[in-house]
């Protein structure tokens, strides 16, 4: 290799970098370590054959010594600012394609070696039956921990799978919230039914999983007060972009109801300014749900699209505001804005109280229950099929109208006396 061929590669980092939209002064900080990396190879005759060059340069500059070129190193900034452009140009001058979006780290995948083909084949089976992407990625977490645990336990091969491992697998799972174990036996039963049709085990163990006691209402939502909400809002520096996507997103799911999936996945184009209306597909149910678009929501999100929605090609309304500025990628990354305000507004929480963004439209139904929404109304502001979803769940936080229909014990009594039924 010629060292023009190690210019040539520095500068298509370079070059796909200020491709992907990458600011100037991000492209100007990699070419620094690019072009001391250049010297570094020609110092050593430039050798890039494997991965120990790049190892060595990064403990030149850092006097960090890496094990290896892509293990976790979360702490040091450093490192981490030199590894990425080394990485890059690595793969440029292997010919590889240069994906700035692609991790250095790889994923870890806790599936065992020995079970991936027959882990991937299910999942590979669960795509072909039409499983939402979520619902694949649920299933793929608790199948590769069951097989990890079998792997553990020296089971090697399905055809030998019992009961007691089954048992076992639960047993270990008992920190565990009920409601996650319970979608977790789920899923495994699903895997069981697919092992037992592909021949991979004697018999199907699905019915033989230990029955899971799920309790639906383990935890209870913080019912938000207006003065709670207020409080939150108002400890959002709306001066920032990323305050006024946070207090755009609170705001809507607080005053709409809107579910984290829709909020996450609305699109630009679902805003009728005109009609002043929202009109969405749900994420969960698949239904239409069309929902007013109110004035101060609808001013928030003006805001925060003129002055603090970064420039991206995504279609959704809320974006990160990380490169490559694209969706959120999980509903904990929107829920963490709400809890990190309500921190800042010195909002206090029971112990047993759930206080995520979904706890906003708990506390939207319940005011709208008190204020004497017909049920109807209530669940079509939700997105309820039936109004016998909104009463199940949400009726029983309005504890003043449980009061009033609530049996005066004495009256009962001297009926059930009249009657001569003892007690």
């Amino acid at each position: 290799m010629e060292e023009a061929d190690a210019r040539a590669a520095a500068d298509k980092v370079l070059t796909v970098l200020r491709e992907a939209g990458r600011a100037e002064e991000t492209v100007r900080r990699y070419q620094v370590v690019l072009d001391r990396f250049v010297v570094f190879l020609a110092a050593r005759g430039l050798d890039t054959s494997g991965e120990q060059v790049c190892v060595e340069f990064i403990a030149n500059q850092t006097g960090v010594r890496l094990e290896t070129l892509r293990e976790p190193v979360v702490a040091d900034r450093d490192v981490l600012a030199v590894r990425r452009p080394v990485v890059l140009m690595a793969d440029a001058l292997a010919g590889l394609a240069v994906d700035v979006d692609r991790s250095v780290v790889p994923a870890k995948d806790v599936c065992p070696a020995r079970f991936r083909r027959i882990r991937d084949d299910y999942l590979a089976s669960c795509r072909g039956r039409g499983n939402a992407a979520a619902t694949v990625v649920t299933k793929d977490k608790a199948v590769s921990r069951f097989l990890a645990y079998l792997d553990e336990v020296g089971v090697a091969d399905l055809a030998a799978l019992g009961v007691g491992d089954l048992s076992g697998f639960f047993v270990r799972q008992r920190g565990l919230r009920r409601k996650t174990v319970a979608t977790m036996r789920s899923s495994l039963a699903d895997f069981l039914a697919f092992l037992a049709a592909a021949g991979k085990t004697p018999q199907n163990l699905a019915d033989r999983l230990p029955r899971q006691r799920h309790i639906r209402h383990e935890s209870e939502p913080h019912l938000w007060t207006a003065d709670e909400v207020r409080r939150v809002l108002a400890v959002i520096d709306r001066a920032s972009a990323t305050g006024k996507r946070d207090y755009a997103m609170i705001l809507a799911t607080a005053r709409l109801g809107l579910r984290i999936c829709d909020l996450r996945q609305l699109e630009l184009g679902e805003l009728d300014w005109r009609a002043k209306q929202i009109t969405i597909v749900q994420q969960k149910t698949g239904r239409p749900l069309s929902l007013p678009l109110l004035d101060d929501v609808g001013w928030a999100i003006i805001d925060y699209i003129k002055g603090g929605r970064p420039e991206t090609a995504c279609s959704k309304v809320f974006v990160k505001h990380r490169h490559p500025f694209d969706t959120f990628g999980s509903a904990s990354s929107v829920a963490s804005r709400l809890s990190r305000h309500a921190a800042r507004a010195e909002i206090e929480f029971g112990p047993n109280e759930v206080c995520g963004m979904h706890s906003l439209r708990g506390a939207l139904a319940v005011a709208m229950i008190g204020n004497g929404a017909p049920m109807p109304v209530v669940s079509a502001v939700l997105g309820h099929a039936s109004s016998d979803t909104t009463q199940a769940y949400y009726l029983r936080f309005d504890v003043d109208r449980l009061r009033c229909c609530a049996l005066d014990v004495e009256d009962v009594l001297e009926r059930v006396g009249a009657g001569g039924h003892g007690a």
